[in-house]
């Protein structure tokens, strides 16, 4: 089985030269902290990004309990706490491990709000601009020179926009507008 340490060893050993990322990791997070801490020490000096999925992990984790059920979700606060580059997405999307999966950033951020006790902003930043990092790509804070990479939507704050999660979305790439997803509500007089 290859487990964390394993290949943050394996890495260091071989010199390794590109980027390694790391999913789900769930069994993290039943370990005790001070070995969530030693490993997140080791994937750190390995350079290794972690990338929870709690959308699939909430659902596939803990049928066996029915009581006290584990959230299967990776430890992010100590993951990052010690130098570890994390990011969250989804996976597995109306398939036989998450019937329920989509892949959307905002659903995926609630739920880190939800169950992995994230703040709004710490969220939102996880589905997007960690995720960039992953990537190898430069952050995108809205400042003039940023890569005009972005979705956008109509909400009052980031803990609204995670909260309400606008259907009414529109995607810009590179300043380009290449998508956009609207909804129209009609109210029926009886």
């Amino acid at each position: 089985m290859l487990t964390l340490p394993i290949l943050a060893r394996a890495i260091q050993e071989s010199g390794f030269p590109h980027p390694v990322s790391a999913s789900h990791c769930v069994s993290l997070s039943v370990q005790p902290v001070a070995q969530q801490v030693a490993i997140a020490k080791e994937v750190a000096a390995a350079a290794i990004s972690i990338i929870p999925l709690p959308q699939t992990n909430l659902f596939l984790q803990g049928w066996d309990h029915p009581v006290s059920m584990p959230r299967g979700i990776a430890p992010i606060d100590v993951l990052r706490d010690h130098g570890v580059r994390v990011a969250a997405g989804a996976d597995n999307v109306q398939d036989p491990f998450n019937p329920m999966g989509r892949s959307d950033g905002l659903e995926t951020a609630a739920l880190l709000v939800m169950a992995a006790h994230q703040l709004p902003p710490a969220a939102m930043d996880l589905v997007s601009n960690a995720g960039r990092e992953v990537l190898g790509l430069a952050r995108v804070e809205m400042r003039v020179g940023d890569p005009a990479d972005f979705f956008a939507i109509t909400a009052p704050s980031v803990r609204g926009a995670i909260a309400d999660a606008p259907r009414d979305r529109m995607v810009f790439r590179q300043g380009r507008l290449v998508a956009q997803r609207t909804e129209t509500a009609t109210i029926v007089r009886t």
